[in-house]
């Protein structure tokens, strides 16, 4: 199987992108992960999938947004909303190569861009349907799970001072979470980005629910609000939370069903 690396460019400045398999097909998957540690934790686990879809004559590919992974940029020089356009870039490229349709899987924070931007996205580029990892619906549950870190390593400390740090990120005063920069700008941005379930689905979405054995009542009011979504669900680890490495079959199993599916081939 082929693994290759290529720098793409885009609006901020060149993005990398990893490439699994070269079967010279019509069809790819382009991958958009979490991102800060999620993006870290989940990397392999992710990996392995797009080994699985090259293994069944699919190629994949997973973008690194600009200022994350091995792109150009520093993550205080990136933003969500600027994401996106990082998505439209390595589209437009995989389309110059001869892919003519794009399955997209998103992963965490990834599935929240896709859904965000669902109309642009559909009207860019030739999406033909959609894979969600576990998928976060509302941006401000994520910049709140950052804060919660920071305040966490904070208690750590032994730090008697009690900081709002939402209102000091705010007040414009950039801070260091778990290795990141926060700035005002990001934490505006993905503090207002929101799947509704009365979102009008541009492609069929697949909506893994990992981590669990029943479908949240959240994930539910999405599914029955749309007739294009498919809910699975599969026990497997946190693996986007916990720093180690997973072997997860089912999950690149599954991954490799939907696609095939997408496709009409069973």
């Amino acid at each position: 199987m082929s693994i290759q690396g290529h720098f793409i460019a885009s609006t901020k400045g060149r993005i990398f992108v990893s490439q699994f398999g070269n079967s010279k097909r019509d069809v790819a998957v382009l991958c958009l992960p979490s991102i800060a540690e999620e993006l870290n934790l989940s990397r392999a686990v992710l990996a392995k999938q797009c080994q699985a879809f090259a293994q069944h004559g699919l190629d994949s590919f997973i973008l690194d947004y600009f200022g994350t992974g091995d792109s150009e940029g520093e993550f205080e020089e990136s933003s969500f909303n600027s994401w996106f356009g990082d998505v439209v870039s390595v589209g437009e490229w995989l389309q110059s190569l001869g892919y003519q349709k794009l399955i997209v899987l998103g992963v965490r924070v990834g599935a929240l861009l896709l859904g965000v931007n669902q109309q642009k996205l559909h009207a860019q580029l030739p999406i033909l349907g959609q894979i969600f990892w576990k998928p976060i619906t509302s941006g401000k549950v994520f910049a709140n799970q950052l804060i919660r870190i920071k305040q966490a390593n904070q208690m750590m400390g032994n730090s008697s001072d009690k900081v709002n740090w939402r209102n000091e990120i705010l007040a414009g005063n950039d801070t260091e979470i778990a290795g990141y920069v926060i700035t005002k700008n990001f934490i505006e941005e993905i503090e207002a980005a929101v799947i509704s379930a009365a979102i009008e689905w541009q492609s069929p979405v697949n909506w893994l629910e990992l981590a669990t054995q029943k479908i949240t009542p959240a994930t539910r009011k999405f599914a029955e609000a749309s007739d294009v979504i498919t809910v699975h669900t599969l026990h497997t680890p946190a693996f986007w939370q916990v720093p180690e490495v997973f072997d997860l079959p089912e999950l690149s199993a599954l991954g490799v069903t939907i696609t095939h599916k997408l496709l009409g081939e069973y």
